[in-house]
């Protein structure tokens, strides 16, 4: 089990419980933009994504998407983790983030992604994760660069172009 805290941020894992908090994520045409094919989504997608974290809890232990919680006022911010995906037909470990509008340009995205990276690095020694961002995501590219990671290469996801960041370590 993840146990993973920032300055602001609980990280908690997702139960069948929580489709509402999911739900107003992916009904929000904001949030969705950049996010699989682009379309909004509904309570049924909200479901579905939530099971599919709990398989990747059970599969993958302190993997999947993980509720981002305001340590002091207990809200939902968003989501966040460290996710299983098929890349460009390669399996890779995504370092994923969405984050409430409601709770954009608070710096929450970065917190959360500077907390998995560090996890990454030196509980879990991954020698390589990804970050996958649609072309025009300019909130999430600079969150990728300013954890540290590169652009490797540009692919197409679902028919939207998606920029595939990149880091990299050396385990020894």
């Amino acid at each position: 089990m993840l146990n993973l805290q920032t300055e602001r941020l609980r990280f908690e894992q997702y139960t069948l419980e929580d489709v509402e908090v999911v739900t107003a994520l992916v009904t929000d045409a904001r949030v969705m933009q950049f996010i699989g094919d682009g379309n909004v989504k509904d309570q049924a997608y909200a479901k579905h994504l939530i099971e599919r974290m709990l398989e990747q809890y059970r599969n993958f232990g302190d993997y999947g998407l993980h509720k981002l919680i305001h340590k002091e006022t207990g809200e939902f911010i968003g989501h966040a983790g460290l996710v299983a995906q098929i890349i460009d037909d390669a399996f890779e470990m995504e370092l994923g983030y969405w984050i409430a509008p409601a709770y954009w340009q608070q710096g929450y995205g970065f917190e959360a992604a500077r907390a998995l990276k560090g996890y990454a690095d030196e509980e879990m020694y991954l020698e390589r994760y990804v970050s996958a961002i649609q072309v025009g995501n300019t909130g999430s590219k600079q969150i990728a660069l300013k954890n540290g990671m590169k652009l490797e290469k540009v692919i197409t996801m679902e028919g939207k172009s998606v920029e595939i960041y990149v880091l990299e370590n050396e385990i020894e």
